[in-house]
């Protein structure tokens, strides 16, 4: 049996995945961060991608999270985001939809620019999050949720 460490996924709406992991991928703003048991103690800011969790099944288990902070320790990863999306989430989401929202998203950070109220690391952390969970959601319906 395979080393395994716990891994605790919450969102700022709720707890959205906790158990044991072989292996974890968590999107970091250095890049990509891959985790086995016994890690070294990391604390790092988490950029909006996939996590996935590879399961002692040999099963990987995807999430989609958004901006935040991961720490791990030897035996503990936890990842808090502001929020996070299963794949069945991906499921029930459509992607025109986002699209539309989008587009709302573009014109209200437009407006906000041209008033002086909204810095440009706040657009773009907007527009980041809203692009990378596009991609994702059309990355899990057209491979059927699987990798």
């Amino acid at each position: 049996m395979a080393m395994t460490t716990r891994v605790d996924i919450v969102s700022m709406e709720k707890p959205i995945f906790t158990g044991k992991a072989t292996f974890v991928t968590i999107p970091t703003e250095a890049g990509e961060m891959g985790v086995t048991a016994r890690h070294t103690q990391t604390l790092s800011v988490l950029r909006p991608g996939e996590v996935r969790v590879h399961q002692d099944d040999g099963s990987i288990v995807r999430y989609f999270v958004g901006f935040g902070v991961v720490e791990v320790q030897p035996h503990v990863v936890s990842i808090i985001a502001d929020w996070a999306l299963t794949e069945e989430d991906a499921k029930n989401l459509d992607p025109n939809e986002l699209e539309a929202r989008m587009g709302e998203e573009e014109d209200y950070v437009q407006e906000y620019e041209q008033r002086g109220q909204l810095d440009f690391t706040s657009a773009e952390m907007i527009m980041v999050e809203a692009e990378e969970r596009l991609k994702w959601i059309k990355s899990m319906r057209s491979a059927g949720g699987r990798h």
